[in-house]
């Protein structure tokens, strides 16, 4: 995975929790902070183990991107629920799932029309 990959990805699911977060009135600040901080942290996790970064080509979809599909929706609700009950005290499962919906499409999608995976030197990641 090359750094330009890894931001893509990134900057994706940082993305897709900002919408969510501004389609809801009033917006919770505290939550969106620890949404994106907790985001963040998992999607740089994940592509921390090299068993779990993307390789498969564009249109494809591998057994290890599922399996990496299926952490990222379950730690974006993690995240989101821990975030919800920081903000407000209570867990909003509406928001809760739509954040796990975008995130996970987001990632679903973004390895689905990534380019083929790269040989390329990486510089961010081993």
């Amino acid at each position: 995975m090359t750094t330009q990959q890894f931001l893509k990805g990134l900057i994706m699911a940082l993305m897709s929790v900002v919408v969510v977060a501004f389609s809801q009135i009033p917006i919770v600040w505290s939550t969106l902070a620890i949404t994106l901080i907790g985001t963040a942290l998992l999607y740089t996790g994940k592509n921390a183990f090299p068993g779990l970064q993307s390789d498969s080509p564009a249109g494809s979809f591998s057994f290890r991107n599922f399996v990496s599909a299926v952490l990222i929706a379950i730690g974006s609700g993690i995240i989101e629920a821990v975030a919800t009950i920081a903000g407000t005290g209570v867990i909003d499962w509406v928001i809760l799932l739509k954040v796990v919906v975008g995130v996970t499409l987001t990632y679903i999608t973004a390895t689905w029309f990534a380019p083929p995976y790269s040989k390329n030197k990486k510089r961010l990641f081993v």
